[in-house]
């Protein structure tokens, strides 16, 4: 699997952690209209780039289904190929021996981090999903507030893969795997 990432992953990737961010910070500031209350500012932007959100997440699974040179959307989602599941499961208990060891293993193409990258975006879109459809469904509201309760538990899904997923960038960069700076740069990454 070939693991340098495109310029297109790479602003894909920026725009969909500026949007998950504003998403979960803006839903703590949040007020949603009520019989005596008025939405805030914070609600109304959380909607609209709510719905950019689904855009840009529909995006990002789309480019991992036609890219051929960076991971790819079978290396993301797995779970549907049993040599895939293997591997996954074969490299968790690497990662498993490396930390008893005190230290991770480059994360660059393994399958372990890429199925969790992969479960990390299924629950972005489940959370982009949900809130777009609470929003602009014309469905029962009983519909409407079951999607919104899905959106909700997702929405703490997301909080602990947001934490996790950036403490573990952190971690590798502080062991010299350049992680952060090969995201971020424009320049193509490194395959070491």
């Amino acid at each position: 699997m070939q693991t340098t990432r495109g310029l297109l992953t790479k602003a894909l990737h920026l725009i969909l952690l500026v949007a998950v961010l504003h998403q979960l910070v803006s839903s703590r500031l949040m007020i949603p209209p009520g019989r005596t209350t008025k939405e805030n500012l914070a609600y109304e932007t959380h909607e609209y780039v709510g719905l950019a959100s689904l855009a840009v997440v529909i995006a990002f699974w789309m480019w991992s289904l036609v890219r051929t040179r960076e991971v790819g959307f079978s290396d993301l989602f797995p779970w549907f190929s049993p040599s895939r599941t293997a591997s996954v499961w074969k490299d968790l208990l690497a990662h498993v021996k490396a930390i008893s060891r005190r230290t991770l293993p480059n994360e660059r193409g393994r399958p372990f981090p890429t199925a969790v990258h992969g479960l990390g975006l299924s629950a972005v879109t489940v959370m982009a999903a949900t809130g777009s459809f609470t929003l602009v469904s014309l469905a029962p509201a009983s519909a409407r507030e079951a999607s919104l309760g899905m959106h909700e538990l997702v929405s703490n899904l997301v909080w602990i893969y947001l934490i996790g997923h950036a403490g573990l960038a952190l971690v590798h960069e502080a062991l010299g795997h350049r992680l952060l700076r090969d995201m971020f740069s424009p320049k193509a990454a490194s395959n070491g």
